[in-house]
């Protein structure tokens, strides 16, 4: 058995488990939470059950028989489908917390909007290739596209909302700050992960390759969405406990 097949098949299986227990914490755990911050926990809880939604669906894709298959089919558009929905929520979570979302709306719908053209070029990028549907020059221009706007994303992250943050001067901005300092190591580590699994297929379109990418999907799911929700849950926790 193909090291590459087990591997990407065992991931899969983890990651939908690890969601699915996450979002159960983010539900059994919300009375920890006051009123005020109770929207959190529903913010997270649909960031980690739309990927279980996503997993289960996926699960045919993942089977061993499906990855041992010289002519596998990879479940692309399922991923991307989650992503354009969870994405956007993993951010406007934060922006809740901070209250941005109610004193700077400009920069929650440019960022929203930066993260909606990332999903969808970085989708026409990996599907064009992978099908081999458009020329090669657009494959490459989706990606740079997809490529800048993550990058736009993290220029607001890191350098637009500390100064918003600091001159709103909103209650808890100590927990606030400190879950920005970590989520920007999310946007920043963590995203870097799916343009780089879906870089290495440019170059290589072996399926040992095309696993790989896989692998690197499963893990940057697991580590982004539930790094992501927790980081946003303890932090409101935080705040609750000082209101």
């Amino acid at each position: 058995m193909n090291i590459f097949t087990l591997t990407t098949s065992y991931t899969f299986e983890f990651t939908l488990i690890a969601m699915l227990a996450a979002s159960a914490y983010f539900i059994l755990e919300r009375y920890k939470l006051s009123n005020e911050y109770k929207s959190i926990s529903t913010l997270a809880f649909l960031t980690t059950f739309l990927a279980v939604i996503e997993y289960y669906n996926m699960r045919e894709f993942f089977s061993l028989s499906n990855l041992n298959n010289p002519n596998i089919n990879y479940p692309t558009e399922y991923r991307y489908i989650t992503w354009f929905i969870a994405t956007p929520i993993m951010l406007y979570t934060f922006f809740v917390i901070s209250k941005i979302y109610k004193t700077n709306k400009i920069i929650v719908s440019i960022a929203l909007s930066l993260n909606f053209l990332m999903i969808v070029s970085g989708y026409f990028s990996e599907s064009s290739f992978s099908n081999s549907t458009m020329p090669l020059y657009f494959s490459y221009m989706m990606f740079i596209i997809g490529f800048g706007s993550w990058l736009g994303i993290l220029y607001i992250f890191n350098f637009i909302l500390p100064k918003v943050i600091q001159a709103n001067n909103v209650n808890g901005m100590m927990h606030i700050q400190n879950c920005l300092s970590i989520v920007n190591k999310f946007i920043v580590y963590g995203w870097a992960i799916y343009p780089l699994g879906l870089a290495i297929s440019f170059y290589d379109s072996s399926v040992e390759t095309a696993l790989t990418r896989e692998i690197i999907y499963n893990f940057g799911d697991l580590f982004n969405k539930v790094g992501f929700s927790l980081t946003c849950f303890l932090c409101a926790a935080r705040l609750s406990r000082n209101t």
